[in-house]
């Protein structure tokens, strides 16, 4: 309760709150209030706890998918689509309530009896709409990978954009769900000697280690707007489609088999972009956007983006990068480079961070700048 405390009173303290920011504090909010619900659970179940334990988990789901929308700039829930999330949350909400504190007047007997063996429109509202957020959080993986690709089409430097960690929680909230899931059924049918309410604090438990990962890496994150200083819709070519579409899960060569683009068109625009690599060294700009390239190539960033994934088989930031780790490999093997910092020499070649340079530097020779400068100089002493 106090970790996500500090992380409430940290966003609510925030100079320019996102609407993400918002979500993430509601997250926090709700998990206190799980944890809470389980712990009151441990002196006793009455109504007002059998309740919270069971509806709280149906709102963070939603609210997590919402998060992470709102995080990659995905518009498909505005204009009150969002309450549709909602649905299974608020149903249950509803019959529970109903239920609970109006038509029935359950005894301590009785309301243990419920929580441990539920009947079947519990079992209905508690078992089936996790399985409406598995199907959620399986598109929402799929989306965010569709995001990354994206923007590897579009920068050359994503570091403070990119996604990884709300893939990977989005596969966390995917596992306590099937966990969940799995353990109620367990527990409830007596598969397993388990308690229903030790699934219960075992999922409350891991929702908390989400929440962390989730808060810890949501406060650091920047959008394409905050980062960039351009709205997404500005810097996602808008005849590919951008965030705010559908996502046409497509690989990096079909979605251009309906171009109008010819063979000859491309070859010239990829030999005016090679010459303005190599004779201008634009990469060394390290905010560098495929729309910057484009308007000083005078074509659309839709064609260039084409013609580079039809040419070279990669993204924008692939291809930018390749000529950093090339640059950077040029300044190491330099002698008259020698008495400057290997970092130094990576932000000469455009590199935004420690921390990019070293991965796309291994991802592109194998070895990290350090041993290549080592495995350089001892190459060198040997030829002297």
């Amino acid at each position: 309760i106090a970790i996500s405390l500090f992380f409430t009173l940290f966003i609510l303290v925030k100079n320019k709150r996102k609407r993400a920011d918002s979500l993430l504090l509601l997250n926090n909010l709700a998990i206190i209030g799980l944890v809470l619900a389980d712990a009151m659970f441990l002196r006793q179940l009455t109504p007002l706890v059998f309740f919270l334990l069971n509806i709280i988990p149906l709102y963070l789901f939603p609210l997590f998918l919402i998060f992470a929308l709102e995080t990659i700039q995905d518009t498909i829930h505005y204009k009150g689509r969002w309450i549709f999330l909602f649905i299974p949350a608020l149903l249950s909400t509803a019959y529970s309530g109903l239920d609970i504190f109006i038509f029935h007047g359950y005894d301590q007997a009785q309301l243990d009896h419920l929580y441990n063996y539920p009947t079947l429109i519990y079992h209905l509202l508690f078992k089936g709409f996790p399985v409406v957020f598995i199907a959620a959080f399986i598109w929402l993986i799929r989306r965010l990978k569709n995001y990354t690709r994206k923007i590897q089409e579009c920068f050359s430097y994503t570091e403070p954009i990119e996604v990884s960690w709300l893939i990977s929680s989005t596969w966390i909230y995917l596992f306590i769900t099937l966990l969940s899931l799995l353990g109620f059924i367990a527990s409830q049918l007596q598969i397993l000697p388990i308690s229903s309410h030790f699934v219960c604090s075992v999922i409350g438990t891991l929702l908390f280690f989400a929440i962390f990962y989730i808060s810890f890496n949501g406060i650091r994150q920047y959008t394409i707007a905050e980062y960039y200083g351009k709205d997404i819709s500005s810097t996602i070519p808008p005849d590919e489609g951008g965030p705010s579409t559908r996502f046409p899960d497509k690989s990096p060569t079909a979605k251009y088999k309906t171009s109008s683009l010819s063979d000859i068109e491309q070859k010239v625009i990829f030999e005016k972009l090679i010459r303005l690599f190599e004779e201008e060294k634009v990469y060394a700009e390290s905010k560098l956007q495929l729309s910057d390239v484009a308007e000083a190539l005078h074509v659309s960033s839709h064609n260039l983006s084409q013609t580079i994934n039809t040419a070279t088989g990669k993204p924008f930031y692939d291809f930018v990068n390749g000529y950093r780790v090339r640059e950077l490999q040029s300044l190491l093997e330099d002698p008259t480079k020698k008495e400057f910092t290997i970092l130094s020499l990576g932000y000469e070649s455009g590199f935004n961070s420690k921390a990019s340079l070293n991965r796309v530097f291994r991802q592109h020779t194998g070895l990290s700048p350090s041993e290549y400068l080592m495995r350089n100089q001892q190459s060198a002493d040997l030829s002297f």
